[in-house]
């Protein structure tokens, strides 16, 4: 009788959350409709720093990190708004693709909306498979980029890796000199990315991305021939700036310009545990975890409705 009552506890909790979470995605659509936390302080901070310097942690997060959606001046969690026309290859892949994130599919609010792009007005929670990240699979290097959890850079002689939380995965951006593959016979999840500095702005390339991934939670599709370029700058002591912009001519009529994203820095005992041990969580999406703790104590006794990340 317990378990019992301890499941209906659980499931109406799940609802209640699910419910909650939707509703949020549903306004969350646009970057300026997201809450300002922590890390959307508009006061400049003006303590003297290293333009070239990038090591540290860096967040788009509102409340620094876990939990809350972008800060007001980071951006949203879209590339861009701005997407260039389909080729037919593109549109069928495009409308292959079912979201979960973003204004509801045929609601008030997405008619409320016409100067967003379709693709921010067609969500159908929870997910129904087409996103491969329900499963646990990579996300790629642009959705990486825009999800507002935390990302440590770590600068080394060679190379500097990009620590995600959300999922703790690693990327690594080659600074040696290396030239970008010119033919990519492997697709790899993460593509193959190099960076150099143009003065006060690190230029990153990437190429070889596993077409599998999205751009970013909108379900944009992209090519194995997708070429991403990202260009940071530091543009005060807490405040890293990140344009992108992609050309992929078997997907989009067009370079596609993302909008501007920020992250800002945190400080190095922000994001730690009760016991007081720093540095980014372990956040990752493992199967086990996904189907005992989660399928079988939330979504299962929940009938099944919550089953998005």
């Amino acid at each position: 009788m317990r378990n019992r009552f301890v499941i209906l506890i659980v499931a109406l909790v799940a609802v209640v959350v699910f419910s909650l979470v939707i509703a949020a995605q549903n306004r969350g659509a646009q970057g300026g409709q997201q809450q300002q936390g922590a890390q959307g302080n508009a006061t400049p901070d003006n303590r003297p720093f290293k333009v070239r310097d990038l090591a540290g942690i860096w967040s788009r997060n509102s409340v620094g990190y876990g939990g809350g959606g972008t800060c007001r001046e980071c951006g949203d969690r879209g590339f861009g708004n701005n997407v260039p026309p389909f080729t037919p290859e593109g549109q069928k892949r495009f409308d292959a693709n079912k979201p979960s994130y973003g204004r509801a599919l045929g609601s008030e609010d997405a008619a409320a909306h016409p100067e967003e792009h379709i693709g921010r007005r067609r969500a159908i929670p929870p997910a129904n498979g087409t996103d491969l990240y329900q499963y646990c699979n990579p996300q790629g290097v642009s959705r990486a980029l825009i999800y507002p959890d935390p990302v440590e850079f770590i600068v080394l002689p060679d190379r500097i890796i990009q620590n995600f939380q959300w999922t703790y995965s690693w990327r690594t951006i080659w600074t040696d000199g290396r030239q970008l593959p010119k033919e990519v016979d492997l697709p790899r999840w993460w593509g193959y990315s190099v960076g150099h500095w143009e003065g006060d702005t690190f230029v990153v390339d990437t190429v070889g991305t596993d077409d599998r991934t999205w751009v970013d939670h909108f379900g944009y599709p992209h090519s194995d021939q997708m070429h991403l370029q990202e260009r940071y700058h530091r543009i005060s002591y807490d405040t890293l700036e990140l344009n992108m912009w992609i050309d992929d001519p078997k997907i989009y009529r067009g370079r596609w310009n993302a909008d501007v994203k920020r992250f800002k820095l945190l400080p190095k005992d922000y994001i730690k545990t009760l016991d007081g041990f720093t540095g980014l969580l372990e956040d990752l999406c493992a199967p086990a975890d996904e189907v005992d703790q989660f399928d079988r104590r939330i979504r299962d006794p929940a009938g099944g409705v919550f089953h998005d990340k």
